[in-house]
């Protein structure tokens, strides 16, 4: 049982049975996956468990669950959209042959990418005023990405000051990938494609894509299925959002949300064989998006 879900429900918002247990039996399922130790390129071997550790405990916190009852409009479930968007990008990564520092560096910054949420008095305000206006969401995003850079380079310091220590450029790497996450890496000329600053045989705007497209694939994975009630219901304020997280995926990543959630029965999202009222309007959002996708 995802014991910060349960503390949510009822309180920041009200799931359906069918949505709530959709939900809460995949945190503590990912909570328990191993995060191999990292010794490569002067890191503790521990250093990426115990960071990821550190950015855990915060969403135990009561400062960190009351903030989310008190602000319903904004990212209610972020401790689980951490672990599903660390847990895609690992997938992805493993698919390409990804391992060692790249693969940890991967999954560091899609579980640490919304960190600006994770700290209520650190968090940027004001998301559910400008969510209706694409211009100013995307104006707000861009704060949101710098504050979340700033606070895991925080938690990688503090990390680092407890005898778990890092490699020398790799807080330049964490930097731009969190920083760009919301709109992926650099697509201009290979020769102005980023390298990381850890290894230059690494491309950090390719693995920026992957946590660009891991970050949607978690919010329509899980997400979106709390966000129809954070966004009051509204079909506009939710179809903004659904299109933005959307158009920003490469096509290999459309291609899977379409495969794996809502063509799939597999998930929630992915069948008609649903009564409740909330699943059929968010799955309907869906299925439009996808329509005006396609005669684009």
């Amino acid at each position: 049982m995802d014991r910060i879900l349960a503390a949510l429900q009822g309180n920041a918002f009200h799931l359906s049975d069918e949505v709530f247990i959709f939900l809460s039996s995949k945190y503590d399922e990912l909570i328990s996956l191993p995060i191999p130790g990292c010794g490569d390129y002067g890191f503790h071997k521990d250093f990426f468990s115990e960071a990821i550790s550190e950015h855990r405990n915060q969403f135990l916190t009561e400062e960190y669950i009351q903030s989310r009852i008190r602000n319903k409009t904004t990212g209610t479930i972020d401790h689980l959209h951490a672990e599903i968007t660390a847990g895609i990008i690992i997938e992805l990564g493993k698919k390409e042959g990804i391992e060692g520092y790249a693969i940890e560096l991967l999954r560091f910054t899609a579980h640490l990418h919304d960190s600006d949420r994770s700290f209520p008095k650190l968090m940027i305000q004001g998301e559910d005023q400008v969510r209706r206006n694409p211009g100013e969401y995307s104006l707000f995003k861009e704060k949101h990405a710098r504050n979340s850079a700033d606070i895991a380079i925080r938690i990688a310091k503090k990390t680092h000051e407890m005898g778990f220590s890092f490699g020398e450029g790799f807080l330049e790497d964490l930097e731009y990938m969190i920083l760009n996450h919301e709109k992926g890496g650099n697509r201009d000329a290979a020769d102005e494609r980023r390298r990381s600053t850890v290894n230059p045989l690494l491309h950090l705007d390719h693995l920026t894509d992957l946590l660009t497209d891991s970050d949607s694939l978690a919010y329509f994975y899980a997400n979106i299925l709390t966000n129809w009630e954070e966004s009051g219901r509204s079909t506009t304020a939710l179809s903004n959002k659904v299109r933005f997280m959307f158009d920003r995926m490469s096509l290999n990543g459309q291609q899977m949300m379409l495969n794996t959630i809502l063509n799939s029965s597999g998930h929630i999202l992915g069948t008609n064989n649903h009564h409740d009222p909330d699943v059929k309007s968010i799955r309907s959002i869906l299925l439009n998006l996808c329509r005006l996708s396609e005669r684009q």
